[in-house]
C-alpha cells in the first residue's frame, strides 16, 4: 500500500485529494492503480491510501528492456484500455504522461495519479467553472491540448491528445514540440497551439525504427494530435482500434482508404497469393469505389457519433433542455441504468450496430442490479434483431445467442441454455472462429449448462470448461470467474476435491490481482473456495475464507445482493455443526431474507441453493415446522430442483421428514424421484449416500432390518471428506440396530479422532455427539 500526503498544506489541496479520492473510488480495472481509503490527517492535511505499484515509469521501464515498436504499442494499448473504462466511468484524466504510467515487471502498465481528474457529470459545477476562471489549468504543459492551453474545458479528446504525445514520444524518443518546450512555457504554448509537429518516424534515430513507423503509425499519431478537437479519434476505444488494425496488418481508419494502399495492406498479408493481374484490377476500378466508401464511412462514423452522444445526455437530460437543467439531482444509479435499458428498447433503430452493443453491455448490467425480466427483454430484442437483420447462419446472431446465456443462468434453464450453446457453436465453427473473446464464453456455456443439463457429470464438460479457463487466462479484459466456479463445481461433483480446489483458488487469484481483494469478483470465488476447504475437512479456512466473501460482498453490493445470500448460507453451514449454531440461524435466516425480496424474484438458481441448504440444516436443528412446510412446497414442484445435487438434498430431507410422520408411501415417493441422482453421480458416488441412509431407514419401517444395515455400510463405504452429517448419522444407525466387529468399530474410532483433530467442537460438536452415542451403545 502506498500513502500519499502532501508534505504541507496548500490552497485547495484538500479539494485536489477530495477529487482525487472521489474519482478513485469508482474505478477498478487492471490498469488503473486502485485506491484503498482516505482521509484526513488531525494536522488537515488529507491523504490517500492506493496501492503500492511496484514498477518503472513507462519511458525508463521501454529503455530498460529496449523494447521494440511491438512492444511499445501493447504498452500503449493497455494505457488505452484502462483510459477507455474510466471514460466509461464519466471520468477523464487530464495528465497522461510517462510519469503518470508504471510498467510492472510482468508488462502490465498501470495507469496513476487521477489527482486533476474530472467527471464528466460534473463538467459545469460551480466548482469546476470558479477553477478554470481562476486561471488553474492544472495539467503538465508538455502534454496539454491546445483546448487545455486555451483555458478551456478539458474533455474525452484532451485525453486523445495526450495518448497521441505519448505515443509520439514512445515511438520516437522525441516530444513533438521538443525544440519549443527547451526554449520557454510560452513558445511550447504556442507551438501547441500552432505547429504541426513532424511525423514521429523522421524524429526517430535508428532506421529500422524510422521504417516501422512510417505510414500507418505516423498517420494514427498525428490524428491523435490535431489541433481541432472533432478531428481526432472520437473516442480512446477507436485509436486503440486503430492501432491493433495496425498490428494485424488490417487498413487503418485514420486514413482515407485509397485504392493503393488497401491493396497494400493486403499484399502485405497474403503476398503469396497476390496476383499481378488482381492488382491491375483493384487499380482500374478501385479509385472511384474507395472513394465513395470513404465518404459514407465518415459520415456514418459521424451519425454514430452524434446519435450516442444524444441517448447517453438523455440520460441526464430526458426532456432535452438547451440549458443545464438536473431536474433529479439524486437520481441513483440503478434508476440510471434502468432508464437507459428502457430508452434502449424503443431508440437508435437507426444505427443496428451500436444499438446491439447498447443491448448486449446493459443486459447483464440491469440482470446484476436485480431487474431479470428487464435483462430478459433486453436480451430477447438483441437475439430477434441479430436474427432479422443478419440471418440464422450468422456470427452477430450466434453472439446473440451466447448473451443471453446469462440470463438462462440466473433463472436456472440449463437445457434451454446448452442448445443456444450448440447452436452458436455450430456458427462459430462454420465461420472458422478463433477470436477467444467468442470462444471463452462459448466453451464456458457447453460446459457449464452441459454439466447440470446432461443425465451424467460427464468429464467432456470439464474439457470445455478447462478451454475457457485457459483460453481467458491471458485476456486481462475477460472475468473467467464463472468458468472457474462452473469447473470447480464440475470437479467437486467427479470426486475430485483437489482439482475443484485448484480451479477455484486459480480463478480467485486471477481475480483479486485484476479486480482487488475486497470486490465482488473475488468475493463470489472466495465464498467457493470456502465451501470446498469445508468439503476437505478444513473448516478453520473455510470459515475464514467465507467470512471474508461475506464482509467484502456486502461492502461491495449492499445488504440486499444476491450473491450476498449465497456466501452466508455457506457460512451458516460451516458454522452450523459447531459451538456457534445461533450465529448460523442468524446467517441462514438472512440469507433467506435476500433471495425472498421481490427484487431478487427472478434468481431462481441462487434461490434454489439457498433454500435447500438452509432445509437440510432446519431438519438437522429439529425445526419440523420449517422442514414440513419447504417439503410440500417442493412436492407440489414434482419433487425437484434446479440441479440434481439439489434434488438429492432436498429428497433426502423430505423423505426423512415423511418417514418422522408414519408415511412411508411418500417416503418411497421421494426416494423414487431421486433415481436419477444415481445415474448422474455414477463417478462420486458419495454424493448419494444420503439417499443410501433414508432407503435404510425405509426398509427398517417396512420391518427389512438387513437390508436397512446393507445400505447404511454401503453408504459409509462410499464416503469421502464431504457430507460428514450423514456419515455419523449412519454410524449411530449401525449402532443401534447390530453388533460391530473389532474392525468396523476400529473405523468409528478412527472417523471420530479425525474430526476431534480437524476441527474438534467448535466445528465438529454435533457429529462428535452422534459418534459418542454410538460408541456408547456398542459398549453398553
Amino acid at each position: 500500500m502506498a500513502l500519499k500526503l502532501p508534505h504541507s498544506p496548500s490552497p485547495h489541496l484538500a479539494e485536489r485529494f477530495g477529487r482525487e479520492r472521489d474519482v478513485l473510488a469508482r474505478l477498478n480495472h487492471p490498469g488503473i492503480a486502485r485506491l484503498f481509503d482516505a482521509g484526513v490527517t488531525p494536522a488537515g492535511l488529507p491523504w490517500l491510501a492506493m496501492e503500492h505499484v511496484q514498477g518503472q515509469d513507462l519511458l525508463s521501464w521501454c529503455q530498460t528492456q529496449r523494447s521494440s515498436v511491438r512492444q511499445d504499442l501493447t504498452l500503449l494499448l493497455q494505457i488505452c484500455d484502462a483510459l477507455q473504462y474510466a471514460h466509461g466511468q464519466l471520468v477523464v484524466h487530464r495528465d497522461i504522461k510517462p510519469a503518470n504510467v508504471l510498467v510492472q515487471a510482468d508488462g502490465q502498465a498501470k495507469l496513476l495519479d487521477f489527482g486533476i481528474a474530472r467527471l464528466l457529470e460534473d463538467a459545469n459545477t460551480p466548482e469546476q467553472t470558479a477553477l478554470t476562471q481562476l486561471g488553474q489549468r492544472p495539467m503538465t504543459p508538455e502534454y496539454a491540448s491546445p483546448e487545455q492551453v486555451r483555458g478551456e474545458a478539458p474533455g474525452v479528446a484532451s485525453d486523445v491528445y495526450a495518448l497521441g504525445v505519448l505515443a509520439y514520444r514512445l515511438l520516437s524518443g522525441q516530444t513533438p514540440y521538443a525544440a519549443a518546450s527547451a526554449r520557454h512555457r510560452h513558445a511550447l504554448e504556442q507551438a501547441i497551439l500552432e505547429f504541426n509537429p513532424a511525423p514521429p518516424s523522421q524524429q526517430a534515430q535508428d532506421p529500422a525504427r524510422r521504417k516501422a513507423l512510417r505510414g500507418d503509425l505516423d498517420t494514427i499519431v498525428l490524428k491523435a494530435l490535431s489541433k481541432e478537437a472533432d478531428q481526432r479519434y472520437a473516442t480512446v476505444e477507436a485509436l486503440a482500434a486503430d492501432l491493433r488494425r495496425h498490428l494485424a496488418g488490417l487498413p487503418v481508419l485514420a486514413r482515407a482508404p485509397s485504392w493503393r494502399y488497401v491493396a497494400g495492406r493486403f499484399v502485405t498479408r497474403h503476398l503469396v497469393a497476390v496476383a499481378l493481374s488482381t492488382l491491375a484490377a483493384l487499380a482500374l476500378v478501385g479509385t472511384t469505389a474507395w472513394a465513395l466508401m470513404s465518404s459514407h464511412q465518415a459520415r456514418s462514423e459521424a451519425k454514430r457519433a452524434e446519435t450516442m452522444y444524444d441517448f447517453v445526455l438523455g440520460l441526464f437530460n430526458p426532456d432535452h433542455d438547451k440549458t443545464a437543467n438536473v431536474k433529479l439531482p439524486d437520481l441513483p444509479l440503478k434508476d440510471v441504468i434502468e432508464r437507459g435499458a428502457r430508452r434502449a428498447l424503443t431508440e437508435l433503430k437507426d444505427q443496428p450496430e451500436a444499438r446491439a452493443k447498447l443491448l448486449h453491455d446493459l443486459a447483464p448490467m440491469v440482470e446484476q442490479l436485480g431487474l431479470v425480466d428487464l435483462a430478459t427483454t433486453l436480451a430477447q430484442t438483441r437475439v430477434e434483431e441479430a436474427l432479422r437483420a443478419h440471418g440464422a447462419d450468422s456470427l452477430p446472431y450466434a453472439d446473440a445467442l451466447l448473451g443471453r446465456s446469462h440470463i438462462r443462468e440466473a433463472t436456472g434453464e440449463f437445457k434451454e441454455g446448452y442448445n443456444e450453446a450448440k447452436q452458436a457453436q455450430a456458427i462459430y465453427e462454420s465461420h472458422h472462429v478463433q477470436d477467444p473473446y467468442r470462444l471463452v464464453p462459448l466453451y464456458e456455456k457447453l460446459g457449464g449448462f452441459g454439466f447440470r443439463f446432461h443425465t451424467h457429470a460427464e468429464p467432456e464438460d470439464a474439457v470445455y470448461l478447462e478451454r475457457a479457463v485457459a483460453l481467458a487466462a491471458p485476456l486481462k479484459d475477460v472475468n473467467a470467474s464463472q468458468s472457474s466456479i462452473l469447473l470447480g463445481v464440475l470437479r467437486l461433483y467427479l470426486g475430485e476435491i483437489p482439482k475443484a480446489y485448484a480451479a477455484v483458488k486459480q480463478g480467485l487469484e486471477a481475480n483479486q490481482r485484476d479486480y482487488g481483494v475486497e470486490s465482488w469478483q473475488a468475493s463470489t470465488l472466495e465464498a467457493f473456495l470456502g465451501v470446498l476447504a469445508e468439503h476437505g475437512q478444513r473448516p478453520a479456512e473455510a470459515e475464514a475464507l467465507l467470512s471474508h466473501s461475506v464482509s467484502s460482498m456486502h461492502k461491495a453490493m449492499g445488504a440486499d445482493y444476491i450473491g450476498l445470500a449465497r456466501n452466508k448460507i455457506g457460512l451458516a453451514g460451516v458454522l452450523f455443526a459447531g459451538q456457534r449454531r445461533e450465529e448460523a440461524r442468524q446467517l441462514m435466516a438472512d440469507a433467506l431474507r435476500i433471495v425472498e425480496l421481490p427484487a431478487n424474484a427472478g434468481y431462481g438458481g441462487v434461490r434454489d441453493q439457498v433454500q435447500v441448504l438452509a432445509l437440510g440444516m432446519a431438519w438437522r436443528g429439529g425445526d419440523w415446522a420449517a422442514v414440513k412446510s419447504a417439503c410440500q412446497s417442493y412436492q407440489k414442484q414434482s419433487f425437484k430442483a434446479s440441479t440434481p445435487y439439489y434434488t438429492t438434498h432436498m429428497v433426502q430431507v423430505c423423505a426423512a421428514n415423511a418417514l418422522r410422520e408414519g408415511d412411508l408411501e411418500l417416503s418411497k415417493q421421494w426416494l423414487d424421484a431421486a433415481k436419477p441422482s444415481y445415474t448422474y453421480f455414477t463417478k462420486a458416488p458419495s454424493w448419494t449416500m444420503a439417499l443410501d441412509l433414508r432407503r435404510g431407514e425405509l426398509a427398517l419401517a417396512q420391518g427389512n432390518k438387513e437390508e436397512a444395515l446393507r445400505l447404511w455400510r454401503h453408504a459409509l463405504a462410499v464416503s469421502n471428506t464431504t457430507q460428514l452429517a450423514w456419515q455419523s448419522r449412519a454410524w449411530r444407525l449401525i449402532a443401534q440396530h447390530a453388533r460391530m466387529d473389532a474392525a468396523e468399530l476400529g473405523r468409528l474410532h478412527t472417523f471420530k479422532q479425525q474430526l476431534e483433530q480437524g476441527g474438534g467442537e467448535r466445528y465438529y460438536a454435533e457429529f462428535l455427539n452422534l459418534l459418542r452415542e454410538a460408541e456408547k451403545i456398542q459398549t453398553s
